[in-house]
């Protein structure tokens, strides 16, 4: 475990101005969404709520739902977020393993902490935070993680180590769910959960005392998987939420149960005590989230979503209920139990791909969902405005930027045999194409820049080519592999600007292919393996491939590799590549590294090989950029949700 103190910066929740444009990275102009939501937090006797995201953590102002500050933007990929009962500190985790200790007053992160992964149990070690809680007294912060059975407390104060929870039977965990923690009301007792065997079947109740490391209960009784833990306000029982919906009820007296469990219809259950002293469960599913009254077995709350999931819900000891949907916050509060609605822009799904309008005003974005939010159309003028949205059916979207000025959108299913393409800026109806068979799994779809051509590849690493006017399929190709198998699937299509060949990649290996679909068999050939991204420049000239630690620029008429950009000039998984629209720059966005708290995207002169420019901003994989189409803005969508503008019309010369 590892205590590093924290770089102070000062910040308050109060702010003024546009919280989103101040917090904007070095070079972005404009940030489109605020990320997916992954916890809630309200603060105690206060108006303000906390929203751990994947970009950082949010705080919003509860009557107006309005955003007025954003902290720990330095790796953000947040997960759990709770604040200590005086509501004095904050604290936050994320996937690495690390822990920050807000001081919210005064906006200060006052220490930090870290699981570390040589110190956690194989197999499938992971250092990554799942749950946190704070003691009562605040004398303690307890955490624990993913695939394994230990928690892990601190003085969060100091950050220095404290103790370590665990049963050295029950350690090597595979299973991945959330291990609740909690405090007694006194600080003397710690609770959380394990699997009480090694088949995983169930869970298991652990109850230590945190001063001594005395293991004083395991609850085995009519238990499943649980989802959640609480003491009551007095100290006299312990309560269970469980993932099938049940609650339980223990004595901590004598650890047995106080009562018959209760079993309600939703599943996720988490438990909590309003501040009145009554017991609510509240069970959250991708489509509802209901609040009960256990002892009277009555419903309080109730929210169906529509379109979409639900990102995270919370009721408070003040018995507010905040419900974080697709496209919306609902917000029931004791003075007003009428629900109000908010919209928001933590939508639920990260893009897939980015194109400009042809007048360089709009952007549209398509991504990896089968909701109703699945392609977007920001406002680049107003990216403060919820986007609209189109509905295609489907899991993978794609939208392009045709020769002609065109925005396409295709998308197929995964398990699915059929690909399906519109124009959008026509508005006219889907064009669906069929696999051959019908047992068929399509598993990578690209349309052409000239919207004339589209290729689909299939599991059986086959790459047909149909005409987008007639229907009819003009090419099939045959990915084979090494081995001389034909069962490795595509994974990865992309056409010349001038439809004269294909690059088609496939997922072992990976082998990169170049297909000639006007002169015959001739020009087939292997560009090389371990080629995991192509982009291809619109001078038709020029293949950019990327590769773990390297980018390699072919010749499209040799061929032939005549430029490298290794990992001495800081290349390192270049898993997104766009050119400009005069050719010759390069754009690279790389994939989260753990050395790094952010991932760059680099700017390449393509005749000399030089970075001319880096940016730093997404704190996860860059799963996609494009130029606008007069090469001043350059757009990058992340794994974290978002979508970042950057002005680049000083640093490339497109003349």
């Amino acid at each position: 475990m590892e205590n590093l103190r924290a770089q102070t910066t000062t910040q308050s929740i109060q702010t003024n101005g546009d919280v989103t444009t101040r917090e904007l990275p070095d070079g972005a102009i404009a940030r489109l969404g605020r990320s997916r939501i992954h916890n809630l937090a309200l603060l105690p006797n206060s108006d303000y709520l906390a929203v751990a995201t994947t970009i950082g953590m949010w705080w919003y102002e509860l009557t107006t739902m309005s955003p007025v500050a954003l902290w720990e933007t330095e790796r953000g990929m947040l997960g759990p977020i709770v604040i200590s009962h005086d509501g004095q500190w904050a604290a936050t985790g994320n996937g690495d393993g690390v822990i920050k200790v807000w001081d919210i007053p005064n906006g200060v992160c006052i220490t930090q902490m870290r699981r570390e992964p040589e110190q956690i149990s194989a197999p499938l070690r992971t250092s990554g935070i799942k749950q946190l809680a704070f003691s009562p007294d605040r004398q303690y912060l307890a955490a624990t993680g993913i695939r394994d059975d230990i928690v892990y407390t601190w003085k969060p104060e100091t950050g220095k180590a404290h103790a370590h929870f665990y049963d050295t039977q029950r350690e090597q965990r595979r299973r991945v769910l959330a291990r609740p923690v909690v405090f007694s009301p006194d600080s003397r007792l710690l609770a959380y959960t394990g699997a009480s065997d090694n088949l995983d079947t169930d869970d298991i109740i652990l109850v230590w005392e945190v001063v001594s490391g005395e293991c004083v209960a395991s609850l085995t009784e009519q238990i499943n998987f649980v989802n959640s833990l609480c003491f009551s306000p007095c100290g006299q029982y312990l309560i269970s939420g469980g993932y099938n919906g049940t609650v339980q009820v223990w004595d901590t007296n004598t650890w047995e149960q106080h009562s018959t469990p209760q079993q309600f219809d939703e599943s996720h259950i988490r438990v909590n005590y309003s501040k009145d002293g009554i017991l609510h469960a509240v069970g959250v599913s991708k489509g509802s989230a209901v609040v009960w009254d256990v002892e009277n077995n009555e419903r309080r709350y109730a929210h169906r979503e529509k379109g979409g999931y639900i990102q995270s819900a919370l009721f408070s000891e003040h018995s507010h209920f905040i419900v974080a949907g697709a496209k919306a916050w609902t917000v029931w509060t004791p003075e007003n139990t009428e629900p109000r609605k908010f919209p928001h822009l933590h939508l639920t799904s990260f893009p897939n791909s980015v194109a400009f309008t042809q007048d360089g005003k709009t952007i549209a974005s398509g991504t990896r969902s089968s909701t109703a939010d699945n392609v977007r159309f920001w406002d680049i003028e107003n990216p403060l405005q919820l986007p609209k949205f189109l509905q295609q059916i489907g899991d993978e979207h794609t939208v392009t930027l045709s020769t002609s000025g065109q925005v396409y959108a295709t998308s197929y299913e995964y398990d699915g045999n059929t690909v399906r393409v519109q124009n959008i800026t026509e508005n006219t109806q889907q064009t669906v194409f069929t696999h051959p068979e019908s047992d068929a799994v399509i598993t990578a779809a690209s349309l052409s820049p000239t919207g004339n051509l589209l290729a689909w590849g299939d599991s059986e690493g086959r790459t047909y080519v149909s005409d987008m006017t007639s229907g009819s399929i003009r090419n099939m190709f045959t990915h084979t592999t090494e081995n001389g198998k034909d069962d490795d699937k595509i994974k990865f299509l992309a056409f010349s600007y001038d439809d004269k060949f294909l690059v088609s990649i496939n997922d072992y290996g990976p082998v990169a292919k170049l297909w000639d679909l006007k002169g015959g068999q001739k020009n087939n050939c292997i560009l090389g393996k371990g080629i995991h991204r192509i982009a291809l420049s619109p001078c038709g000239e020029v293949i950019a491939c990327g590769r773990i630690d390297e980018i390699q620029f072919y010749s499209a008429t040799t061929y032939q590799p005549f430029k490298i950009i290794d990992f001495s000039q800081g290349v390192s998984y270049p898993f997104a590549l766009c050119f400009s629209p005069c050719g010759r720059y390069l754009a690279s966005g790389e994939w989260w590294q753990e050395w790094r708290m952010k991932v760059p995207i680099r700017l390449w002169e393509v005749s000399s090989g030089e970075n001319v420019a880096t940016f730093w901003g997404h704190p996860t994989d860059i799963q996609t950029l494009a130029f606008s189409p007069d090469g001043t803005l350059l757009a990058s969508g992340s794994y974290d949700g978002t979508v970042l503008l950057w002005d680049v019309k000083s640093i490339i010369n497109s003349d």
